[in-house]
């Protein structure tokens, strides 16, 4: 292993470092995914066919792109029903969360003698799922983003997922969508599956309003993309990341466990430990060392670790809330005594767990969701939740009364901005023209 995993003194330079090492390839997926888009929206079906060919070795067709029913039939027959009722578990924890959000997302009125203004909650109409499936199905993701997209009301949803090396979809993906009333499921991965979704296929998919699910750092490089073609995503979700700060409380057995569970996603997942003592610091390194040895040979944190895997030493807990609002990451943990004390100082984070093992929630048993804001984009985006797949929508109306009463002070403030013909158009109701 790599010292990088050594506890090492957090610098006001750390963290700042560490953002611009993950942006840096960011930045190489981005062009990549630009060049894949461009071509699928020049050149549709034909150029998401060849980028199957070339990536999952997949001969792709309109005639076995989508999931026919004996495929449905077939992949639920290979999932048991201890599986089966796992999975439900997990559904019904999910929608009893998103049933609640949705409870309290009532219409917001103010009514007056001059009229009515009212902000109304309106689900999209079409949204697209991407669920990964390569060393790991993630038929989880699919429930992250079926079960609030259900309760908020959408009625038209498509998942796209790539192949397996037999050419069929992932059994579990397909249990979970049909448990989810989805029957439209293609076997596309990629890059060029955002763009199907996005864009539309003719024959296949209609263009979706929004584009949901997590990926590598090309997927979450395309989804950025299409956001600015007037589609809209979920959150900018790439490559997994936790931060755990802990103070001389934690378990470091815990500590580095949950570090390696986020850090197999894939090779360039980041798992980070702030620790308030050299002691506890070297503690959690022995244990990760010593846990990372006993993972399988092809586990992805064997290669993430080394590369992405940091220990931190800190002087008090404070400085490490500090460091964790300016990396802003997708899962912060806090193995700290009075844990709750401390939540007011978090500004920036996907997700905060409580002396809670995060990989617990990645199955839903918290009722949060797992499509978080990776890459310190939580400074601006929250996790996914029912609100992801609605908008709200302004309906105002005002009495003839009051038109012609408020006709002078609009045209005033509109001539300010120099727009004669805004001023004109409320003048025009100043005399009951």
């Amino acid at each position: 292993m790599q010292s990088g995993i050594f506890p090492t003194s957090l610098t006001s330079t750390s963290i700042p470092d560490f953002i611009s090492l993950r942006r840096t390839e960011d930045k190489n997926a981005r062009e990549t995914a630009a060049r894949i888009l461009s071509d699928v929206q020049s050149r549709g079906f034909s150029a998401i066919a060849a980028y199957s060919r070339k990536f999952d070795a997949f001969n792709l067709t309109k005639q076995n792109c989508l999931i026919t029913r004996e495929e449905f039939d077939e992949a639920a027959s290979r999932v048991t029903p201890g599986q089966r009722q796992a999975m439900r578990k997990m559904k019904g924890r999910l929608e009893s969360f998103a049933l609640l959000q949705k409870s309290k997302m009532d219409d917001v009125s103010q009514k007056s003698k001059d009229g009515t203004t009212t902000l109304k909650f309106m689900p999209v109409e079409r949204v697209g799922i991407y669920v990964p499936a390569g060393r790991a199905p993630l038929f989880s993701s699919l429930f992250m983003a079926a079960v609030p997209a259900c309760i908020a009301g959408v009625q038209d949803l498509v998942v796209c997922t790539p192949p397996q090396k037999d050419g069929k979809a992932n059994p579990f993906i397909l249990a979970a969508a049909r448990m989810c009333g989805i029957d439209k499921v293609c076997k596309l991965g990629g890059v060029q599956a955002i763009g199907a979704m996005a864009f539309g296929v003719e024959g296949l998919i209609r263009p979706v309003d929004v584009v949901c699910g997590p990926g590598n750092a090309y997927v979450s490089a395309a989804k950025q993309i299409v956001a600015s073609s007037g589609v809209r995503i979920d959150v900018p979700a790439g490559p997994s990341e936790v931060l755990v700060i802990a103070d001389q409380s934690a378990n470091p057995s815990f500590v580095a466990a949950d570090m390696l569970a986020q850090a197999e996603h894939g090779a360039d997942s980041a798992a980070i430990c702030i620790c308030t003592s050299m002691r506890l610091a070297e503690r959690v390194s022995q244990e990760l060392a010593a846990q990372l040895a006993s993972l399988p040979t092809q586990n992805p944190a064997r290669q993430s670790i080394p590369k992405w895997g940091r220990i931190f030493v800190v002087r008090d807990i404070d400085v490490a809330l500090d460091a964790a609002n300016a990396l802003a990451p997708e899962h912060l943990e806090l193995m700290v005594a009075d844990a709750l004390k401390w939540l007011p100082k978090i500004k920036n984070a996907g997700a905060v767990f409580l002396a809670t093992g995060e990989a617990f929630c990645d199955y839903g048993m918290g009722c949060g969701n797992h499509i978080l804001p990776t890459n310190s984009s939580a400074r601006a985006w929250g996790g996914v939740s029912v609100q992801t797949f609605g908008k709200w929508m302004y309906v105002e109306s005002l009495s003839a009364g009051a038109q012609q009463r408020l006709a002078c002070v609009s045209a005033l403030l509109a001539r300010i901005e120099g727009l004669e013909a805004h001023a004109r158009a409320a003048e025009k109701r100043a005399g009951g023209d």
